[in-house]
């Protein structure tokens, strides 16, 4: 019997194993087998194409202030592969890791786990043996056969659609909605951000089906941004430490789910709280300056929605560069001529990514300069007379988030 004596070996044991293609069927065998300790948790579960970590962390945050103790489980991982798994925001220990693989590796071989089934069955067991008050999930794509769709939830959260991952979820808005709908249970409510009428169809068909409520979010309005982020949602105002104008979307979704929770008396928090833990909500990699002086700001922006949304929130700076790269499934031709609107100074690099496109690919028919190395690109770029945007890949971003924290350039604490 293998025996993992730090979490860096089971990590690399578990990231090259697959999807299994046998749509949950071994995950729920497995499960069973060992007790399903995702029936034992209260959840919140959270799908969409973009803004899900966001609205995950709003929530979380709130409750948090609230005194709840709340678990998280969210994917891609920016610092560590510890940050899906979260505690009141600390991150899953090394020996959680090592003991719950020295428990059961050798069934996650027998059922054929992917490695995004295995987090999965961490997470929940961790925060069951930790006693947590509330869990939140994050999808990690789709939703109908998604790992996380074993939970039954108080609440499910669809934030948009959008067109990702097409080649697994659909080529069009409504086959993509399908899928996300998936996560709908019988007689739990369902809280949207969505616009489009024809995935609030689908929505409607199903939550009819599911004999579930729906509830279609207010836009917010009285948006702007000075050193902080202003939004009303609902007649109520709100502060939100950061300046990315997209979050008062994510936010509102966020205290849309979080009123209804207390509606149906899952949870109890007071205004107060609500504000506070809206304010401190600050969701790293989503337009986080990680340098002042010369500014730089990374976001996680990797499609053309989530692309769109960053542009309108650099709108109102001047002298703006950008550094983009993106993996070789993603639209990137259409993600450079957003970025385009905000800027003549495009400049595409790559980065050390399976994934990764190169980036004379990227560039191709495109007004952009290429400098491969992001690391020369990013001392290249930066002075005083410019904010350095740098975008396109969580991955991407999640590298040079890494590398200015080495070298202690971040202005963060």
């Amino acid at each position: 019997m293998m025996k993992f004596t730090n979490s860096k070996q089971v990590i690399d044991k578990i990231e090259v194993k697959k999807r299994n293609g046998m749509q949950l069927l071994s995950l729920k065998a497995f499960m069973e087998e060992v007790g399903n300790p995702h029936k034992q948790l209260k959840c919140i579960h959270v799908a969409g194409t973009n803004g899900k970590g966001s609205t995950v962390n709003a929530m979380n945050h709130v409750l948090m202030e609230a005194g709840y103790r709340v678990g998280t489980f969210t994917s891609p991982y920016l610092e560590s592969h510890h940050d899906r798994i979260r505690i009141n925001d600390r991150f899953i220990e090394d020996q959680a890791i090592v003991d719950y693989a020295n428990t059961y590796y050798e069934k996650w071989v027998e059922y054929d786990l992917s490695m995004f089934e295995i987090d999965m069955f961490i997470a929940a067991q961790y925060f069951v043996d930790h006693k947590v008050d509330l869990a939140i999930f994050e999808v990690g794509m789709g939703g109908d056969r998604d790992a996380t769709n074993i939970i039954m939830p108080m609440i499910s959260v669809i934030t948009n659609i959008g067109l990702d991952h097409m080649e697994f979820l659909g080529n069009t808005y409504r086959e993509i909605a399908q899928k996300k709908a998936g996560i709908i249970k019988p007689g739990v409510p369902l809280v949207t951000m969505e616009r489009r009428e024809a995935c609030l169809e689908v929505f409607a068909k199903t939550c009819e089906s599911m004999h579930s409520q729906m509830i279609v979010c207010l836009d917010p309005t009285d948006v702007f941004v000075d050193t902080e982020l202003h939004f009303t949602y609902n007649e109520v105002a709100f502060v939100q430490q950061t300046l990315a104008y997209y979050q008062a979307k994510n936010s509102s979704l966020a205290i849309e789910a979080l009123w209804q929770l207390r509606k149906n008396n899952h949870v109890n928090f007071t205004d107060e709280q609500l504000h506070q833990g809206i304010y401190k909500a600050i969701w790293k990699g989503r337009f986080e300056q990680i340098s002042e002086k010369p500014r730089v700001i990374i976001d996680g922006a990797h499609n053309v929605e989530g692309m769109k949304a960053l542009v309108d929130s650099c709108r109102n700076y001047d002298n703006i560069r950008v550094l983009f790269s993106a993996l070789a499934d993603k639209p990137y031709g259409q993600m450079i001529d957003l970025l385009k609107e905000i800027s003549d100074d495009v400049t595409v690099c790559e980065f050390d990514f399976p994934r990764a496109a190169k980036a004379e690919i990227i560039a191709a028919g495109k007004d952009v300069n290429i400098i491969k190395d992001y690391r020369k690109a990013i001392h290249q770029l930066m002075d005083d007379d410019h904010i350095l945007l740098v975008c396109g890949s969580l991955y991407f971003i999640a590298d040079v988030r890494d590398m200015f924290m080495k070298k202690g350039e971040s202005t963060l604490s």
